[in-house]
């Protein structure tokens, strides 16, 4: 294409997707506050409580992105439904994403009471990997740390549980809507869960005295007001209308909710493999000490609200790269696909300056243990060479599930963190008694990996492929 035509297509695209993420960004990145609160009064509550909290993160993140991995199943059906005003497909998307929530809360709530045991195997396969003929790296690592943490980690996770169905079915009613280009409603909600999440922390942790246990309550209770306030407003706004149908036998029918699962299970397998690599750096940052891991999750901390601002880029190219392919203009859709990887890139080009230059200075968030400090600020360089990769990788996973084409990215991240990167990062801490630099290289390599393949992906099968299909997204 020429420059001449090709500069106002760009523009009005890097347009339309910014006016998509900009408010996504902001939910995003309040969201990520509710935890980053938790987290951050914790640390001032006690280090242990704080270590407890960032181990059981683990297994709580991993298992509930799972459920929302199949709930996500839903995506390409809204957006390509809305490009195709396809009224019904709309409703039966709802209804469906919303059968598969309380479906799913079963499994992930499940799960939370092995929290303890996960945590056990962890130990135990740590111990196994270093060696009994390892003596000098046992002796550097601190594995009855996670002994010592297991019991409260597992409080702190089955307490929020009560939470799980109604976040699961928040996300069902965001997904919905922000493929509809609907994104207030989200954003609104989010700013309120702030402001309870804050004041049911300072009060159950600090007040009612309840350290871990009343961080993972306040958590919970958050969850559940985020749903009921986002039916609220659906319901008072009447976003419904012109895009619902009724309740019926149709809206259960299997072949329908299988359709779902079918584009959500690769997305919760996608989810399990990428946050179960950053769980996993956890865990081996839990296997060098406390002190490690109070590093560590200050770290990770930081690097997820650097994510925030590209998983919103994600989220707006869902929701543009379904709408075009449900207006068949495959061309553009390909098209705005490059600009949203374009500007995930820059921003955390930017974003990783910015945590260089902030290395130390941003952990006091966190902690204000001097050991803790020095170890965060040594790693901080780490995370800022990843931000570009990182920005990619997630991005382009974004733009493959507007397409409808969610198998991909799991094969990827299960290849690159699974196959490559964790293997490698276990053995230099669990056998060579590095410290947890090498961890975060192994995530530079993990998160470059997929990003590669992605790009190579998106250049040879990306939206255009589309074109040489027949059929288009339609309902059951």
């Amino acid at each position: 294409m020429r420059r001449g035509s090709s500069e106002p297509w760009i523009r009005e695209e890097a347009s339309r997707l910014s006016s998509l993420a900009l408010p996504i960004v902001i939910t995003n990145v309040l969201w990520m506050l509710v935890g980053t609160v938790d987290i951050a009064m914790l640390g001032r509550y006690s280090d242990e409580a704080l270590a407890a909290a960032s181990l059981s993160g683990v297994w709580v993140h991993m298992t509930q992105m799972l459920g929302m991995g199949l709930v996500m199943g839903m995506d390409p059906m809204v957006t390509q439904g809305h490009g195709a005003r396809d009224r019904e497909a709309l409703g039966r998307a709802l209804q469906r994403g919303v059968a598969v929530a309380l479906l799913a809360s079963v499994p992930v709530v499940a799960l939370r009471f092995l929290t303890e045991e996960f945590l056990g195997l962890v130990r135990a396969g740590a111990a196994a990997l270093a060696g009994d003929h390892a003596a000098d790296v046992l002796a550097s690592l601190d594995l009855d740390a996670l002994e010592r943490l297991a019991a409260p980690a597992e409080e702190y996770a089955v307490i929020q549980s009560l939470g799980t169905p109604f976040f699961l079915v928040f996300i069902a009613l965001r997904q919905y809507l922000q493929g509809r280009g609907i994104l207030r409603p989200a954003l609104v909600v989010t700013v309120l869960a702030n402001l309870f999440n804050a004041v049911g922390n300072w009060a159950l942790i600090f007040e009612f005295d309840l350290g871990i246990r009343g961080a993972g309550l306040a958590t919970g209770l958050t969850r559940v007001f985020m749903a009921l306030a986002l039916l609220g407003f659906v319901r008072r706004a009447r976003l419904l209308r012109g895009a619902w149908v009724p309740w019926d036998a149709k809206s259960l029918r299997w072949s329908g909710i299988a359709r779902t699962l079918r584009y959500g299970f690769p997305i919760a397998l996608h989810f399990v493999f990428e946050v179960g690599a950053f769980g996993t750096s956890t865990l081996l940052a839990g296997c060098l000490g406390v002190t490690a891991t109070v590093a560590h999750a200050a770290s990770i901390n930081l690097a997820s609200l650097t994510f925030m601002i590209p998983l919103g880029v994600a989220l707006a190219a869902t929701t543009r790269i379904g709408n075009l392919v449900g207006e068949r203009r495959f061309e553009r859709a390909q098209g705005s696909a490059w600009v949203a990887m374009g500007m995930a890139a820059s921003v955390m080009a930017v974003l990783g300056l910015a945590l260089f230059a902030g290395r130390h200075v941003l952990p006091w968030l966190y902690t204000s243990e001097h050991a803790a400090l020095a170890l965060a600020a040594s790693i901080l360089p780490i995370a800022a060479a990843f931000q570009v990769f990182d920005g990619l990788q997630v991005t382009g996973s974004g733009i493959f599930r507007g397409m409808g084409r969610t198998v991909p990215p799991a094969v990827f991240n299960f290849i690159a963190w699974w196959i490559i990167a964790l293997p490698a990062a276990a053995w230099f801490v669990l056998r060579r008694g590095d410290g947890l630099q090498m961890v975060w290289w192994a995530m530079v390599l993990g998160l470059g990996i997929v990003a590669a393949a992605e790009c190579l992906w998106l250049r040879t099968r990306g939206p255009r492929s589309l074109a040489r299909e027949t059929s288009g997204a339609g309902s059951d």
